[in-house]
């Protein structure tokens, strides 16, 4: 089965690992469960979208995909919703919903047989949201539930040497939040949480293109473009590309074509690559000599606005640590999550440190 340290030794710690067992990142933007299969995963990605009616937010429409499709597009009484917002619970029978759609979907006709579930959510949570997290997950149907940092989980899955003393970092910039972890014999040693991430880029590129071109466009056009041709500042030569959008002329209200290029990503991306940049700055200051430089020679910047071009050179520039992109951005967190359900005592202090020796 998995693991990030060496295999046990002592008797009284081994565990057989557990075959029924789900990780799952919950995220403002998507919600991603990874269910082990041998030494691999089964992963779904799903909208964190919920469908409901308008007069009672509690009675859920559709959930997923299908409410996703609803975003901006329903009648009077149907509404569609984030349960999430900044990394944050907004509702707790709406992410109820979200989380239990979640499980049947990685649980399959095994979803009675779940026998645990960890979740990933934002390292600076409060224990009243991590709290309601774990309720949530139990009312769902799992028989237990762990809460713990996506940044220790994305590490987990990105398969970092997290055991080791010298210290690994982990950049992940969600839709709602970004977290800054440091980590060192498989605990946490510093964490920078902010409450800014690929939503707000998405924001910023609806209002960018109203002020240029007195065009209003839907957040699905601007996240598009994002993806296509987004980038960031940065003194490296980087390709700029473009894309065109449809949306709606404010002075006609007729639909009108627009071209979206990789500068005005990069105009709507800096105030949160700004805060990112302090963010990592006030990190690096309370780091140890002793952690420097296993962060210098080990940071992994995960979640999908790290896709974005120049990221990795703009970073380096401000703050001179070097980076990688991690493969697969958008599962790392639910992979790491899924390892750590399916080894039961894999957190636990004592065989953190064995797992170092």
């Amino acid at each position: 089965m998995f693991s990030f340290g060496k295999k046990e030794e002592k008797t009284e710690i081994k565990k057989k690992p557990l075959t029924n067992t789900l990780g799952i990142d919950l995220g403002t933007l998507n919600t991603v469960v990874a269910k082990p299969s041998g030494d691999k995963f089964d992963l779904y990605k799903i909208p964190s979208v919920v469908a409901v009616k308008k007069d009672d937010p509690s009675y859920v429409l559709a959930v997923g995909d299908e409410a996703k499709l609803m975003l901006g597009r329903t009648p009077e009484d149907i509404i569609a919703v984030r349960p999430l917002r900044k990394g944050v619970i907004e509702s707790i029978a709406q992410a109820k919903a979200l989380l239990n759609y979640s499980l049947e979907k990685g649980a399959g006709e095994s979803m009675e047989n779940i026998e645990r579930i960890v979740i990933g959510i934002p390292g600076d949570a409060s224990e009243v949201e991590k709290n309601a997290v774990e309720e949530i997950g139990k009312k769902a149907g799992a028989s237990y539930v762990l809460v713990i940092s996506e940044g220790l989980a994305a590490a987990i899955g990105a398969g970092l040497p997290i055991a080791e003393a010298s210290g690994t970092m982990v950049i992940d910039i969600g839709a709602g939040s970004s977290d800054i972890v440091v980590i060192s014999l498989g605990g946490i040693t510093d964490i920078e949480t902010i409450r800014w991430g690929g939503d707000d880029i998405d924001d910023n590129i609806v209002e960018k293109v109203k002020e240029d071109y007195e065009v209003e466009i839907g957040l699905h056009e601007a996240e598009k473009a994002k993806i296509e041709v987004g980038m960031v500042k940065s003194d490296s030569d980087v390709e700029v590309s473009k894309t065109s959008v449809i949306g709606k002329c404010m002075k006609t209200n007729k639909p009108k074509e627009v071209e979206i290029d990789s500068n005005m990503v990069a105009e709507a991306a800096e105030p949160i690559i700004v805060k990112l940049v302090e963010s990592l700055s006030h990190v690096l200051e309370r780091l140890s000599p002793e952690l420097i430089s296993g962060v210098y020679k080990q940071t992994v910047v995960v979640g999908g606005t790290s896709q974005l071009k120049g990221l990795k050179e703009r970073i380096f520039e401000e703050v001179g640590i070097p980076v990688a992109i991690s493969e697969d951005p958008m599962t790392v967190v639910a992979k790491g999550a899924a390892i750590v359900a399916a080894e039961p005592r894999a957190l636990e202090p004592e065989v953190r440190l064995k797992a170092m020796k």
